[in-house]
């Protein structure tokens, strides 16, 4: 078979695959040979397929700690054909040609998608025999696949530049990057080798995604080399990878996190503001950061400690001078109100009157070289052994560990350093041939590295799971794989206070959204280099709209708490971190969503209008859920900026200003009023203001409205926001239908489902934007009890608090 060069900075030629002949078929698909690689086409669901080349004579096998989902409902599927094999669900097909061996896939609207380069298809690249022997990983391998005219890319996780990574070549090996990330960055703390793929021409609005699920380093060219094909390659390892079927992203998404897993749903008070530096040093420190916020009456929710809370950097440990009573500490946080969170490194100090490092060393616990030694490398505390995660008795003896941390009142894990990042050489990885002994199922940290980080951020889920199981967990992670986001949230690591840093978390984001990873945020405010006031309130402006909101600043950098710059900045952050606050019960709505479907919580507007291409290159703008449309300003000393709104009807937030869309606007964005519209006739749940969850009741809430002729759906989510009673129908969830017609307005509240009783008396309907008194207001046909406020338009129609169908009549 022909042989190829492969691309720039690989060794060796590639060779793809030639002839294969049919082995075997089940009810799924089929098993192929070709010389001495295994080839399997299964398909998984109607809309999504799994294929696996195992080259050099290996076995099958699918084991990955992406897969959340390993047993399958049973689907119906019709394989055909002989030369050019078909395997058909009622959704979607694979096609498969046998000489050479080529995969290509079709949908019934006759949409071909994901087919294998006709001339290059998969593969291996055959290395020479001297490097083999100097690199313990294997042959890499490849997979080619044709671009379809319009195709785009998006996802692939946790990425800098902008939101289309069409011709553009993206690393997947997890490192803890220089200080001051680019958009030329190739690969950070993270990596999801997934991408979503979107069409625009003729077929606009249609997307697939495909899944390459290898931990090893991975390469995406996204029609970089040539703008007719992509390639997805990885060092060793297998070809394995998974093609879903759409037509749109949200089906896409919906069934990428159905294999990789959703996200949890959170304890409520983690969607709270929250506040952290590197470092708070002391008790007293952080007990004047927990007043100030009181003082400055700023909501918080949780603090956080990082590493100078701990002896000597030692994990699990309490410096006792800095913090004399840690238990006490933290019993006057909850008395006020917040949280506390405390970091975790992977790094164990090599310490003989260590109790954790002797543990950990007499059970055999910590990673090798490959000459049997414990491996050594230096980070915080000295030398340090590291954790082999991939062993399930290392992942309980972690999670146990934690027991010192919660038993003070540790409310949440922060997972750092995870990728893991060594300091000899300074931000180093473990070498790839760093033993991992894994039970008696051994690797080599090259095969494995991309997981490291999300095996401690599951061990740590775990842990805490184990230790308090009747509440939900709290984690945080900074490096992980896909599938990270069934274990912790990821905060996106060390931003800079700098402007092209508020513009770069928005594409981040969206991508991370795009890749599962819902639950996310970056440091507000930035973490190297000073801020300032105009920078932290614009950063706040857009910080509060992300899933996790918390502000975060490195050592010897300019202080910048949200009241440390005075006015008027002080008081920009005020309003938009209250705002935040009062928009708890529609961020919770979304995570319950995000949690049941995988629908991204911060999105881009492609997710919602995947027909609009003006979509596809818009990023500097973003949805939150489907009912605000959020445009941060990103450059210093300007309150206008350029905004698109895709089509319906939207309404000023802050004015009430109806636009038709699709339009492009000039929108003012004034300190304090970022530019943030509302989506016509659609609920947007408040609660009032508070400072912290619990301060007190949440009664009234409010669902806020802007009407405007046409009709509208939303719902809204509640539970206890703790425990998991509703995994036992202790919820709550109503819809919400606002329809205008000739002038009048009618709001329907469905009858609740699931038996949570929401702890208010009342709920309040606040229409804005309404420049006309109504005549009467009633609800289920009887006088309601209701104000006008005419200097806004606002009209507010007070209700109590009831289970059952309410409908509201505003009749003009």
């Amino acid at each position: 078979m022909e042989t190829f060069e492969t691309p720039p900075g690989t060794q060796g030629r590639y060779k793809p695959l030639a002839k294969a002949e049919l082995l075997d078929h089940d009810g799924r698909g089929v098993r192929l040979g070709v010389d001495s690689a295994t080839v399997e086409v299964s398909a998984l669901a109607p809309d999504l397929f799994r294929v696996g080349m195992f080259p050099e004579g290996r076995t099958p096998g699918y084991a990955s700690e992406a897969i959340a989902k390993e047993d399958w409902e049973p689907v119906a599927v019709e394989i055909s054909g002989q030369e050019e094999i078909s395997l058909s669900t009622e959704a979607s097909t694979a096609h498969i040609s046998l000489n050479p061996l080529r995969v290509s896939f079709s949908d019934l609207s006759g949409r071909v998608f994901a087919a294998d380069d006709e001339e290059l298809g998969m593969g291996v690249v055959e290395v020479p025999e001297a490097d083999v022997f100097s690199e313990p990983l294997g042959n890499p391998v490849r997979l080619y696949k044709r671009r379809e005219e319009g195709e785009r890319y998006f996802g692939c996780g946790e990425r800098t530049s902008g939101l289309d990574k069409t011709d553009l070549y993206q690393v997947f090996w997890n490192v803890d990057p220089p200080p001051g990330h680019t958009a030329s960055f190739k690969n950070i703390y993270a990596s999801v080798p997934f991408v979503l793929s979107m069409r625009g021409g003729e077929a606009r609005g249609s997307a697939y995604g495909l899944f390459f699920d290898n931990t090893h380093r991975v390469e995406f060219d996204l029609a970089h080399e040539r703008e007719d094909r992509a390639y997805y390659g990885a060092e060793g390892g297998n070809v394995v990878y998974y093609v879903f079927c759409g037509p749109t992203p949200r089906d896409v998404l919906m069934r990428y996190t159905e294999l990789t897993g959703r996200t949890p749903m959170p304890p409520l008070w983690s969607l709270g503001n929250q506040q952290c530096r590197y470092s708070y040093e002391t008790a007293d420190e952080l007990r004047e950061i927990a007043r100030n916020f009181r003082k400055h009456d700023i909501p918080c929710d949780t603090l956080y400690l990082d590493i100078d809370y701990m002896d000597g950097y030692r994990v699990f440990t309490w410096d006792r001078e800095r913090f004399p009573e840690p238990e006490k500490l933290i019993a006057e946080l909850r008395e006020q109100g917040f949280n506390l969170v405390t970091i975790i490194d992977p790094g164990v100090k090599v310490d003989e009157n260590y109790p954790v490092y002797t543990e950990g060393r007499e059970r055999d616990l910590y990673c090798k070289t490959r000459e049997g030694e414990e491996y050594h490398n230096v980070v915080w505390p000295g030398m340090c052994a590291f954790p082999d995660f991939t062993n399930p008795e290392t992942r309980e003896w972690w999670g146990e560990n934690h027991r010192a941390l919660l038993d003070a009142g540790v409310a949440g894990i922060w997972c750092d350093m995870n990728e893991p990042s060594l300091f000899v050489p300074f931000q180093s990885t473990m070498p790839n041939e760093v033993v991992h002994p894994g039970g008696g199922h051994p690797s080599l940290h090259g095969q494995i590295h991309n997981a490291y980080g999300s095996l401690m951020a599951r061990s740590a889920r775990e842990g805490l799971l184990k230790l308090r199981s009747d509440e939900r967990p709290f984690v945080i992670t900074r490096a992980g794989y896909a599938g990270l986001q069934r274990h912790a949230l990821q905060w996106t690591g060390d931003n800079s206070s700098w402007w092209e840093h508020v513009w770069m978390s928005m594409p981040q984001l969206m991508n991370m959204g795009l890749s599962g990873v819902a639950w996310a945020g970056v440091d507000v405010g930035g973490f190297f280099d000073d801020c300032d006031g105009e920078l932290l309130a614009r950063f706040t402006e857009f910080g509060v709209f992300q899933p996790f909101c918390r502000n975060h600043s490195i050592k010897g950098s300019r202080r910048q708490e949200p009241w440390v710059f005075g006015e008027p900045y002080e008081s920009v952050c005020r309003k938009m971190i209250q705002l935040r606050q009062r928009l708890l019960p529609y961020l919770y709505t979304l995570f319950e969503e995000c949690h049941r479907t995988g629908a991204p919580i911060l999105r881009p507007l492609l997710f919602e209008y995947p027909e609009d291409e003006t979509t596809y290159t818009t990023d500097d703008e973003f949805l939150l859920g489907d009912a605000l449309l959020v445009a941060p300003i990103t450059r210093p000393g300007i309150e206008h900026r350029h905004v698109y709104l895709p089509e319906g009807t939207w309404c000023h937030f802050w004015t009430g200003e109806r636009i038709e869309g699709p339009a492009h606007v000039l929108a003012h964005a004034p300190l304090g009023e970022p530019a943030l519209y509302a989506r016509a006739n659609t609920a947007i749940p408040l609660w009032p203001d508070m400072n912290y969850v619990g301060e007190r009741p949440a009664d009234p809430l409010t669902l806020l409205l802007y009407p405007a002729d046409g009709s509208g759906e939303s719902y809204l989510y509640e539970d206890a926001g703790n425990g998991f009673g509703y995994e036992n129908g202790e919820y709550a969830r109503r819809g919400v239908v606002c329809e205008v017609l000739g002038g009048d307005i009618s709001v329907h509240l469905t009858e609740q489902e699931g038996s949570f009783a929401p702890p208010r008396d009342s709920v309040h309907l606040e229409l804005r934007a309404v420049n006309t008194r109504p005549q009467s207001v009633s609800a289920n046909g009887e006088e309601a009890d209701w104000h006008y406020e005419e200097a806004g338009g606002t009209i507010t129609v007070r209700l109590a608090e009831d289970a059952g169908e309410t409908t509201v009549e505003l009749t003009f």
